[in-house]
């Protein structure tokens, strides 16, 4: 898998400097030397989440560029190929006593993101999730003076779902596969499979199929 990806990146650097595979080891060396800084950085991200993220359960090539913070004495479960971006603001992983935050492989989470699992938060397959969304599950305090501790229920995201900037997922909701969430949205409800919904709270606004 590895060196297939470094053989994909030497093939289009290749095409992208001679419009065509490189043909002698002048091209070849300049080819390498300007793929070397990706490769370096995409090592570097790896080496990095091993470093960071080295609390959770970390499944193969895990990449993190910038550094997260994460918290709670639960599991944090981050599967094969999962990219956290954290570098221009502070994304946040969370699970408290006995939860379960898990995010499934090659999914994509950006930066100034807020996961936090009181309870359960299980993130499918291939999943966007894009700059400062929040997503939890639960309420932390009642609302009043008592504070007393809020409610909180399990949050499910299937595979393929692409969640936009500023978005709110909040407690007891699923999200079914292939579905879209409008930027700013607040979802409060279920959402079908390859439905798009937005507003505040949000509502289905067409399907995607």
């Amino acid at each position: 898998m590895l060196k297939d990806k470094i053989k994909e990146k030497v093939t289009e650097k290749s095409l992208e400097l001679f419009d065509r595979p490189f043909r002698n080891n002048l091209e070849r060396l300049t080819t390498y030397w300007h793929v070397f800084p990706v490769l370096f950085t995409a090592f570097w991200r790896l080496v990095n989440a091993r470093m960071r993220l080295r609390k959770c359960e970390l499944g193969r090539l895990v990449a993190l560029r910038g550094t997260p913070r994460v918290e709670g004495s639960g599991t944090i479960r981050i599967h094969d190929r999962v990219r956290i971006w954290s570098h221009m603001g502070v994304t946040q992983l969370y699970a408290g006593k006995r939860a379960l935050l898990e995010i499934g492989e090659n999914t994509f989470v950006n930066t100034a993101t807020i996961l936090s699992a009181s309870k359960l938060i299980r993130i499918g397959a291939n999943v966007q999730i894009a700059n400062q969304v929040i997503i939890m599950d639960g309420d932390f305090h009642k609302v009043g003076a008592s504070r007393e501790p809020g409610k909180s229920e399990g949050i499910v995201i299937e595979d393929d779902v692409w969640i936009a900037t500023r978005a709110m997922v909040l407690k007891g909701v699923k999200i079914g596969r292939g579905a879209t969430v409008a930027a700013g949205s607040v979802v409060t409800k279920d959402v079908p499979a390859y439905t798009l919904v937005g507003g505040v709270p949000a509502k289905q606004i067409r399907k995607l199929q």
